[in-house]
């Protein structure tokens, strides 16, 4: 779980002069939506069978373990989610990292009043800019500059790639019906955890073959309506008399003889064997 989001969303709620408040409201945001997590996965992996289930109460080692419970199923059917975690793990530590020497930095600048915050009427933005750093804070100015826009942006792209993926595989897993929906709104919003806690319960399934249940439950229930619901536009209305012919107007029943024919004598009938009178 990334606690660099929780850092960003808590600054909202704080000023520099309640820092304090600053702090609390990153371990509150942070520590209830990890716990959460943290016994949603222990609680997966019990019942899975999974080793090592004690690493998802520490934070950064919680991400790999989300992949060890997503492991049913794998990323585009050919990719470990195993290794997606360890992958996720490493960038989220490194957000982590790098994200407490911006914020250091930026306090450090900010107590020696060389920033100089200016609101910008044209473009609506607050514009920052660096005045009197003494040599000591060089490194400040840098971390401010290059470090969040050029190599923090870069490594979160990366992680919330990773970030999709693991998820996906995870709600795929257990809760296959809306993992398109949890995934997005943990991405969106940081509280994959509450989700967690939710679904802990459900039973772990591989994708495919949910899909394919799910075909063959849909399938079932074709054929019952079907059966109770027959089409009338598919049968032969005449297939319901056992001595029907092929002539779609017998009925099966025997016709009466037709009377003689008076004029037979002409060669009018079609059985006399009178040649016509007229026929030189």
């Amino acid at each position: 779980m990334d606690l660099s989001r929780y850092l960003i969303a808590a600054s909202y709620f704080t000023t520099d002069k309640y820092w304090w408040v600053y702090i609390l409201s990153i371990g509150l945001f942070f520590g209830v939506v990890f716990v959460l997590q943290a016994i949603a996965l222990y609680t997966i992996a019990s019942r899975a069978g999974y080793k090592l289930k004690w690493l998802a109460f520490i934070p950064v080692v919680s991400t790999y373990y989300i992949g060890v419970c997503a492991q049913k199923n794998k990323i585009f059917n050919k990719v470990d989610t195993r290794i997606i975690g360890l992958v996720a793990a490493i960038l989220e530590l490194l957000l982590l990292g790098g994200s407490a020497v911006y914020y250091s930095a930026v306090r450090c600048l900010a107590a020696a009043g060389c920033l100089d915050i200016k609101f910008n009427e044209m473009t609506n933005f607050i514009d920052v800019s660096v005045v009197g750093v003494p040599d000591g804070l060089n490194w400040a100015v840098w971390c401010l500059e290059y470090l969040y826009d050029y190599i923090l942006s870069w490594f979160n792209l990366v992680f919330m790639v990773a970030q999709v993926l693991l998820l996906s595989a995870f709600f795929q897993t257990y809760a296959s019906r809306r993992y398109f929906v949890f995934t997005l709104v943990s991405v969106i919003v940081p509280v994959q955890g509450i989700i967690f806690f939710v679904i802990r319960n459900n039973k772990g399934l591989s994708y495919r073959e949910f899909m394919r249940a799910e075909q063959e439950r849909r399938y079932r229930t074709y054929q019952q309506y079907q059966q109770q619901n027959p089409n009338p536009y598919n049968q032969n209305p005449y297939s319901h008399n056992p001595h029907a012919g092929n002539q779609p107007y017998d009925d099966g029943q025997p016709r009466p003889t037709p009377p003689e024919d008076p004029f037979s004598e002409f060669g009018g009938g079609s059985g006399s064997t009178n040649s016509d009178p007229f026929d030189n």
